[in-house]
């Protein structure tokens, strides 16, 4: 596995499902973000989970706009001061990195909502696992997921899924557990803007890992079909550090809809006569 060199150390305090709502929610009343240097290093992976260059050009404009300007030094070449003279006043620094930052944002825009696929899947993955109202033929599996979400309103066909899936999947853990927060959140009465994945990351890092960490165990457990492999990889997955995991791991799952287990049943009937 990957792990992600978080540097700033965040305390786990949540142990259970509710309590990371409960959280989730003060903080939004109080509009009060968790670790921006945490969060700044989520948003990149989850960006970027195969693009190193970019994940770090991500973190290093953001870093550099944030800074402070640096005062002049006395005792320079005259030649050098004219020069850094006429640097800051085209700009400096910052008018280097604002337009390099602002590219990869759009990037990120433009991502999310590839990202909200992809949470929906490894969601619906996870619901089907622990649903004990159908019987499904060699269990729970992407394949199944990617078939409930298009009957789902407005979600696109199976090879746009797959392939969002495919490039997402090493931080799907990540995004499954930012989204699930994120509706919960929206779900307690906060505005459309707090419901996004995005906001969910850039207020409660710590609360994100909490949830992401059960579903990393869940995603990295074997399958119960021989040769199957696990729907995540554990090779290529970019884990939560195991000093950031909760005391006692806990897995988030929702019951499926009627609708969805209607699906899943005429779906094995046609199988079984197949």
């Amino acid at each position: 596995m990957r792990t992600m060199h978080l540097q700033s150390v965040l305390p786990i305090a949540v142990q259970s499902r509710d309590e990371c709502i409960a959280l989730y929610s003060e903080r939004l009343s109080a509009d009060h973000a968790g670790s921006p240097e945490a969060s700044l290093l989520l948003t990149a992976y989850m960006a970027w989970p195969e693009d190193e260059e970019r994940r770090n050009g991500f973190v290093a404009t953001h870093l550099v706009r944030c800074q402070a300007p640096s005062e002049e030094k006395n005792g320079g070449a005259s030649s050098e001061l004219q020069t850094n003279t006429l640097f800051e006043m085209f700009g400096g620094i910052s008018a280097i990195a604002k337009p390099a930052f602002d590219q990869l944002t759009d990037e990120i825009s433009h991502l999310q909502r590839k990202w909200l696929w992809v949470a929906d899947i490894f969601q619906l993955t996870l619901d089907m696992a622990f649903e004990q109202r159908v019987t499904l033929r060699r269990g729970s599996s992407i394949s199944k997921a990617i078939d409930l979400c298009e009957i789902e309103h407005n979600l696109p066909g199976h090879s746009q899924l797959r392939a969002a899936w495919s490039e997402f999947r090493d931080v799907a853990h990540l995004l499954t557990a930012s989204a699930y927060l994120a509706h919960e959140g929206f779900a307690a009465g906060s505005s459309v803007d707090e419901g996004s994945i995005l906001n969910a990351i850039w207020i409660a890092p710590d609360i994100v890992l909490a949830l992401a960490y059960g579903l990393q165990e869940f995603g990295l457990q074997p399958k119960p079909i021989r040769k199957e492999p696990s729907i995540l990889r554990s090779d290529t997955l970019w884990s939560v550090p195991e000093c950031l995991k909760p005391e006692k791991p806990f897995v988030i799952h929702r019951r499926l809809t009627e609708t969805q287990l209607a699906f899943l049943h005429s779906r094995r009937v046609a199988k079984e006569v197949a």
